[in-house]
């Protein structure tokens, strides 16, 4: 008898225990379409600003629209954080 193989055996490979994440591993979780917006100040100015899910500014802006509007034109997801 003959197995045949799923063409998602790669994929099947990459998939990641997240029971046994490495820091690393943790750290690359919803890159990179996962982001997450919060309001700051950059030179007394209060601005919007969006992070990737590991934290890394990606950018700044003075118009909530603006921030509605890249998210979506680079299809990220954006999430709320308590």
């Amino acid at each position: 008898m003959q197995h045949k193989t799923s063409g998602n055996t790669a994929a099947a490979r990459d998939m990641i225990d997240i029971r046994n994440l490495t820091d690393a591993q943790f750290l690359s979780l919803g890159l990179p379409s996962l982001v997450y917006v919060r309001r700051d100040s950059q030179l007394g100015q209060e601005v919007f600003a969006i992070y990737a899910a590991n934290g890394e500014l990606m950018g700044t802006t003075e118009d909530s629209d603006m921030v509605r509007s890249a998210i979506d034109e680079h299809a990220l997801v954006a999430t709320l954080l308590h």
